[in-house]
């Protein structure tokens, strides 16, 4: 057999020759045997390096050893002309790097490219031709930084890359310590700051009343609501039912079936391991609904869970005890408050069982809740009566019996605290206020509070219970947000409208980072019993109330003579008229608005044609009620700066903050509601002009 001889020009490769390889890549792709386009004119030509063919084969193509691997042909872009693809700015530098160069020129390294010029059209030199216009006739001030940039870029042209980059390092950090050096931390205890000035150490003027806006308390009970039967029966069905209840000085509980009988059908005794449910309101009838609460029986126990991952969880088992319910609002936010009243007095007792018991994870939990009450004048809602009452309760789980001691900001001993770094707790605000009135539970040690100002106690085990309650003085000038209503009577026509934004003058809204948000937000309008008809409507289910929402309006009626449609609108949240509270009730989940700014201002309006003019009645109510939620915020600007526990440095502290406002706002009667027309004030409505 005879040798098979290749030749250079007609090589094969995976059976396709040289020039069907070349012929499947476009003309723009060259091979290593194709010379190199030619330098621009001025530049200095390259010597031209000589091609290297592909390996030749062995004659003897048997023998094993004679056919050598052919190389893969590296392929290259084709070099365009070097003054059309280079767009940069001169280098005026030779750069001296000890580096093989590659086949391909790097256009920043080739010492043939230092005098090409860069292109003539550049896109940002109408930028760099206003900001050389703005810097030469900016001020003086700006002097050290066009030297600064100067030096820079001489720098530049004299450093190497690896040179630069460092340096421009080290002028970064050291402008950064320039301008930390310039920033000024204020003190917070400084006349000048922004932050709320302190309590005085003695008040000249004594508090004033404490506001609740409740009745007196009677001695012979309140007319209430039971639910009969108490238990769900699937076979009977369930109404409310009215009782009397009774309170004992005794802390016992009496139900009756009506006033004045001798003997209850239900007696029970109030317990430290009782609780007071959340307030809510349930379908009662057609007409509404009614306020609810529970009197629970509460058993907190430490549990383990395995998934999905381990943990251990103290939560509470609850009981109903009884279930009470009534249409009369002030009824039933005096019943709370004396229940209330009769748990805090409750003698502390020990339960000698857990006494013993060892948790697994020990923590103690702190409730500081303030209920502020307050009048505020109209117009300018000014702060004409207020007062703010602070309750703390305490659920801890701790092994054995311990002494724990809070310490609070109290104004008489700024400075003079000693605790341990562990045992200090985080707090918001800088303010150093006077605790009034503290009343304090059976198991605080009050001689040793008005000695050291130091609130000393044996918590209970395993037992949500109030630990003190005291009072403090207001610090804010101004409310989260301004209210106005304003009441205008045309004969039988009477015109509604309310205005609210957000202050600028609550420290909470000056910042909107730190903004604490009004959640569940009612207003109420008291309206009259003869107006009650109009805002009712018949249903498929009976009676029902015309509720007024967002872009949908809830119409009265026919247009009047005036023109203008009886309806009720609002801005923001939902308005209809609530039976429990006999006023049409404004509800708002939050302030501010996610969608809107903080400062923009919602409206409510309500225009209603009555009959006949005999149903305007002779004075209006005089307020306007408001309440609302804060969470994680406080009216008295009160913080518990410290928790210690003798001999145990191990247990978790939690601090739960919330503010609770209920106020009133006094109404407006004024001849028109036109905001640019100033229109008198008027005490009597029937004095308002006729249609």
């Amino acid at each position: 057999m005879e040798p098979v001889n290749w030749p250079v020009d007609t090589c094969t490769v995976n059976g396709h020759t040289d020039s069907a390889t070349r012929s499947r890549f476009p003309s723009w792709v060259t091979f290593e045997e194709e010379t190199v386009p030619s330098s621009p004119k001025g530049s200095p030509q390259k010597p031209p390096e000589t091609p290297k063919s592909p390996l030749t084969p062995d004659t003897n193509f048997n023998s094993p050893g004679s056919l050598k691997k052919r190389e893969r042909p590296k392929s290259s872009l084709v070099d365009l002309s070097r003054g059309q693809r280079l767009h940069l700015s001169s280098l005026h530098r030779q750069l001296s790097l000890n580096c093989t160069p590659t086949k391909a020129p790097n256009p920043f390294l080739d010492e043939a490219l230092k005098d090409v010029q860069p292109s003539p059209i550049n896109p940002f030199s109408s930028f760099f031709e206003e900001r050389e216009s703005g810097s030469q006739t900016s001020s003086v001030s700006s002097g050290p930084d066009i030297s600064r940039r100067d030096s820079i870029s001489i720098l530049t042209e004299e450093l190497d890359t690896d040179q630069f980059e460092d340096y421009r390092k080290k002028a970064l950090q050291a402008s950064a310590v320039e301008h930390l050096k310039q920033i000024k931390l204020e003190d917070p205890d400084s006349p000048g700051t922004t932050s709320l000035p302190d309590d005085p150490l003695k008040f000249e003027e004594p508090l004033g009343p404490c506001l609740e806006f409740i009745k007196p308390q009677p001695k012979d009970g309140w007319p209430m609501m039971l639910r009969i039967p108490e238990k769900k029966n699937i076979m009977s069905s369930r109404h409310w039912g009215p009782i009397y209840v009774k309170l004992t000085e005794t802390g016992f509980m009496q139900l009756f079936y009506e006033r004045g009988l001798e003997k209850p059908f239900r007696e029970f005794k109030l317990e430290v391991n009782h609780e007071i449910s959340d307030p809510k309101l349930q379908n009662y009838d057609e007409n509404g609904r009614i306020h609810t609460i529970r009197i629970d029986r509460v058993l907190y126990k430490e549990k383990r869970k395995y998934q999905p991952m381990p943990l251990v969880t103290h939560t509470g088992e609850r009981e109903q005890v009884v279930k009470l319910g009534t249409t009369d609002y002030s009824d039933f936010i005096s019943i709370i408050s004396a229940i209330q009243d009769v748990l805090f007095h409750l003698p502390a007792i020990v339960d000698l069982s857990t006494v013993y018991q060892n948790y697994i994870e020990e923590e103690i939990t702190l409730d500081v809740k303030d209920e502020f009450r307050g009048i505020l004048g109209k117009g300018d809602n000014r702060l004409l009566q207020h007062s703010v009452v602070t309750y703390i309760h305490v659920l801890s789980f701790i092994s054995g019996m311990t002494d724990c001691r809070l310490g609070f900001n109290d104004i008489l001993v700024k400075g003079n605290e000693v605790v341990s770094r562990q045992d200090i707790m985080p707090t918001t605000t800088t303010k150093w206020v006077r605790l009034h009135e503290c009343q304090f539970h059976g198991s605080v040690d009050e001689e040793l509070f008005h000695s050291s100002r130091m609130v000393v106690f044996t918590p209970l085990d395993a037992c949500k219970f109030e630990l003190m309650r005291f009072r403090t003085v207001f610090s804010e000038k101004t409310l989260p947000f301004t209210l106005r209503t304003v009441v205008c009577v045309r004969g039988a026509e009477v015109e509604l409208q309310s205005w609210l934004v957000m202050s600028t003058g609550f420290s909470s809204n000056r910042d909107n980072l730190s903004q604490v948000p009004c959640e569940n937000v009612t207003i109420r309008h008291p309206v009259p019993t003869e107006w009650v008809n109009y805002f009712r409507r018949d249903s498929v289910l009976g009676e029902r109330s015309l509720k007024a929402k967002v872009n949908r309006e809830a119409s009265f009626g026919s247009p009047s003579l005036s023109g203008s449609e009886p309806a009720m609108r609002v801005t923001l949240g939902t308005a209809k008229y609530e039976h429990a509270y006999n006023a049409i009730v404004w509800r708002i989940n939050r302030l501010p608005d996610k969608n809107s700014g903080w400062d923009h201002p919602h409206c409510f309006y309500c225009h209603l044609e009555l009959g006949s003019d005999r149903e305007v009645p002779h004075r209006f109510a005089r307020y306007v009620e408001v309440e609302f939620d804060m969470p994680a915020a406080s009216a008295s600007k009160v913080a518990v700066r410290s928790i210690s526990l003798e001999d145990k440095t191990d247990v978790k502290k939690w601090v739960n903050y919330s503010a609770h406002y209920y106020y009133k706002v006094e109404l407006e009667q004024k001849k028109s509601l036109n905001q640019g027309v100033e229109s008198e004030d008027v005490d009597n409505p029937c004095e308002c002009t006729a249609q």
